[in-house]
Order: C-alpha cells, then sequence, then structure tokens
C-alpha cells in the first residue's frame, strides 16, 4: 500500500500528502503528511511531530484517503533544506492553533508556519462573535 502511494504518486521528498477523513465530518478538515524519502513519512499527528512508522502510516491510510499532493518547488539544495527543517522538528508538540499538521508541512515546504484552515476558522469565529454583538446591541453603539 505504502510503496504504491509513493511509486503511484510519484513522490520526491518534501513533497507533501494532503488526506481528508474517508467518512463523516472529518472530511471537512485536510491532514498533512511530507515525505522525506526513502519510504519515510513524517507528520504532526496528536502526540507531536514524528517519523511515522509503515504500521502507523497504514492505519492512517485506512482512516484518510489521500486527494492531493503538494509538490515541493525549488531545487536539489531547497529539497534538501527542506527534508533537513522536516527532521528539526522532531519531537514538537501537536497544538490545533498554533502548531499542526498543516503548520508542519508548510514549514518543511516554505520554512514558514502557517495555516489556512486555522485562519479560515478564527475569521468564521470573528465574523460570527461580531454579528452576535451587534444583534444583540441592535445596532447600537
Amino acid at each position: 500500500m505504502i510503496n504504491n502511494l509513493i511509486t503511484s504518486n510519484q513522490l520526491q521528498p518534501a513533497d507533501v500528502i494532503i488526506a481528508k477523513k474517508r467518512t463523516g465530518l472529518g472530511r471537512i478538515l485536510n491532514h498533512y503528511l511530507v515525505y522525506t524519502g526513502n519510504g519515510v513519512f513524517t507528520g504532526n499527528l496528536k502526540d507531536g511531530v514524528k517519523e511515522l512508522t509503515h504500521f502507523e502510516l497504514g492505519n492512517l491510510l485506512n482512516e484518510y484517503e489521500p486527494v492531493k499532493i503538494k509538490r515541493f518547488e525549488g531545487n536539489n539544495i531547497q529539497r534538501q533544506w527542506a527534508i533537513n527543517r522536516a527532521f528539526s522538528r522532531l519531537g514538537e508538540k501537536y497544538n490545533l492553533t498554533f502548531f499542526n499538521c498543516e503548520h508542519y508541512a508548510n514549514w518543511v515546504q516554505k520554512g514558514k508556519e502557517s495555516s489556512v484552515q486555522v485562519t479560515i476558522a478564527l475569521a468564521v469565529l470573528f465574523f460570527g462573535l461580531a454579528y452576535k454583538l451587534i444583534k444583540v446591541n441592535n445596532g447600537k453603539r
């Protein structure tokens, strides 16, 4: 299963697999795994950034469906820097808001932590609260 994932998608080191839960409400969120080469994947899971065993990756792939490959953009030297970044964060703790799997994948590929999913969630929360405040005050200042 894992070798097929690598070969059928022609994965190169520092490419990122974007996956969604196969069923349920969790399908609205993306999960990110980084391919570091030689059959090795890393990810920022509930227990932090780690190198995934083949057993763990197999279990993840049973629960999550790969939906997109985010190719690394850069030359071979930059690719090696990206792989070094991936391994430099091993052991760091997961944080849904400040350091989740998307933050980690973007850190590896771009050297910058960011999460579009968190940004959208915070914007929705902010506008929802603003709407509630306006409604409660009936638009009065």
